[in-house]
């Protein structure tokens, strides 16, 4: 436990001063689309969040929840009811996902939505231990999600 909470200072403090310096890893990505994917009536909404500057494990974690759906979710996500959004934090609009789910650094949120409505939600940040481990990485997702569907 002690070990994840200084990995996440690491983290943030690494990500703070490469935003203020300019300095980037990985690619960027633009401004997300706010609900760009409908939200389903019924279903589970898988939420991946990051900074505008993203490092190589954020990409494999990507990488990994996609893999991970498509592989053992594919009737969810064609119909509808299972539904990823990868989404920039630092996108004008989008600090209100923060503060809908009381996190403040990168993570994975899962969200079960009942009759059009936030029923639950998990923060799935104990993914990040695993992103070295990609097949670790979509078991706990898979794990997760067929808990919530």
């Amino acid at each position: 436990m002690l070990h994840r909470k200084v990995v996440k200072l690491l983290l943030v403090s690494a990500f703070t001063a490469m935003w203020m310096t300019g300095i980037q890893l990985g690619s960027t990505s633009g401004p997300a689309e706010l609900n760009a994917a409908p939200l389903p009536e019924n279903g589970v909404i898988v939420y991946q969040f990051h900074r505008r500057f993203r490092c190589d494990a954020c990409h494999d974690l990507e990488e990994a929840i996609n893999e991970a759906l498509k592989t053992h979710f594919s009737k969810e996500l064609e119909s509808g009811t299972l539904v990823f959004e990868v989404i920039d934090l630092d996108a004008e609009g989008n600090e209100r996902y923060s503060e809908t789910f009381d996190f403040f650094y990168n993570t994975v949120i899962m969200v079960d939505r009942e009759g059009g409505k936030q029923a639950r939600f998990k923060n799935l940040e104990e993914v990040w231990d695993l992103t070295e481990d990609k097949d670790a990485a979509m078991e706990f997702i898979r794990k997760h999600i067929a808990e919530y569907l």
